[in-house]
């Protein structure tokens, strides 16, 4: 029975790989299982005779209970078998006696799970799983996100899924994972399938941004490695739970909570400019080179997440209501991603924001320390200039794709702005 039923699991996994899946056999064609060295090596065993005569006994039982049809090679009748064909219309027999289920069945199921899971979802994840619904539905591979032969994987997917959507605060993800799934490690096996879902149909991560790491992915979502915080320099004035803190009181910087950032409130920006810096290397070079004290610095650690979007966003509320004259502006990578990250920046939370110490000039000034790139990074620049979000960038572009060269801001000294 055991050799029968790898037999019959090998024909059905043709069968449901195959055009004629959900589709009814036309033209005579089949589902064929060659007897050759490569599909069943053991048959082919010249040591022994044992193995050939278990498979043709398991064969002869198949095409006795009609769910095969055995075709022997010429002039070797019942020794020696060219290969077998499924019975497409006992199929559902040919299920039971494997004790599988069929591949309709399974995504017949998660299909009604994922509907299921999308009823009063984030918007991005209602649209994710009923993408998966349909395509399940119609019979289409889902691979990319999950595996319909994993029913238990896919129930932990959908769960985090829905978890993640609708998120408002950070979370460490060993505490999201033992709250979500009930173990500290869990989270590990679907993680992956959450940044692909959330990089194809998050809005945050619209068709054409540059590529996210996972672990920026997770951190939009608000799920991270470890508590975050926030790391600010110079002049702001706030007050947690009544009392008054002073920014400027602290050197050279102050790193607050996620949770702190959002129970603030806003005292005083006595500030001339607003400046916001990618890479945590450039953020102190930054702050320990000023000579002055008219400004308030962010480090956004990267791609900045919805949380610190929300305390940027905070700031520019405070100088719009007070009516100041505060500049906003970003320093960081002059390259593909620098320019990226800016732009994300400029569109979700600061409208008047300007780079500094991103462009030609600063090329020009700090040409040692320029690396060069490939064709692949020259055509991705390219891109750039054909979409006018990035206009503010094109001089630079150009110059750029010029030369071959791009620069990183730990090799600038950001002494001043002007």
């Amino acid at each position: 029975m055991k050799v029968a039923g790898s037999l019959l699991n090998m024909l059905l996994d043709k069968y449901e790989n195959s055009a004629l899946y959900k589709g009814t056999p036309r033209n005579n064609r089949r589902i064929w299982l060659h007897f050759n060295r490569r599909n069943l090596p053991r048959y082919f065993d010249d040591s022994t005779a044992r193995h050939k005569e278990e498979i043709n006994d398991a064969a002869r039982l198949l095409e006795d209970k009609g769910l095969i049809e055995i075709v022997w090679e010429r002039f070797e009748e019942g020794n020696l078998i060219k290969k077998i064909a499924l019975n497409a219309e006992r199929l559902a027999d040919a299920y039971a006696f494997t004790g599988r289920r069929s591949r309709e069945d399974k995504e017949g199921r998660l299909a009604e799970l994922a509907r299921r899971y999308a009823r009063q979802a984030a918007p991005w994840v209602h649209e994710f799983l009923l993408f998966v619904a349909g395509r399940l539905e119609k019979g289409e591979s889902v691979a990319r996100y999950l595996d319909i032969n994993d029913h238990d994987r896919a129930v932990a997917l959908f769960k985090v899924l829905k978890e993640a959507g609708s998120l408002e605060e950070e979370i460490p993800r060993r505490i999201f994972s033992q709250r979500v799934l009930g173990s500290t490690k869990a989270f590990d096996a679907v993680a992956g399938a959450l940044t692909r879902a959330a990089a194809d149909f998050h809005p945050r991560f619209a068709e054409g941004r540059a590529a996210r790491e996972p672990r920026e992915i997770l951190a939009e979502l608000g799920i991270v490695d470890n508590p975050q915080h926030i790391f600010i320099s110079g002049n702001l004035q706030f007050a947690v739970n009544g009392k008054s803190i002073d920014l400027a009181d602290f050197r050279p910087d102050l790193g607050i909570s996620a949770e702190m950032a959002g129970s603030m409130q806003i005292t005083g920006i006595p500030a001339e400019y607003i400046i916001t810096i990618e890479n945590l290397t450039a953020f102190y070079s930054f702050i320990k080179a000023r000579r002055d004290n008219n400004y308030l610095a962010v480090y956004l650690g990267g791609y900045h997440n919805s949380l610190r979007r929300k305390f940027l966003s905070r700031l520019r509320e405070y100088i719009m209501a007070t009516g100041q004259k505060t500049s906003f502006y970003h320093w960081g990578d002059i390259d593909y991603g620098g320019f990226d990250i800016f732009v994300h920046l400029r569109d979700n939370s600061l409208p008047e924001l300007q780079p500094v110490f991103m462009d030609i000039d600063t090329l020009r000034k700090y040409q040692q320390f320029c690396v060069p790139f490939h064709d692949g990074y020259a055509g991705k620049l390219c891109k750039l200039l054909e979409n006018p979000k990035y206009r503010v960038f094109h001089p630079v572009i150009d110059y750029m794709l010029q030369h071959g060269v791009r620069l990183e801001q730990e090799c600038i000294l950001g002494s001043g702005l002007s």
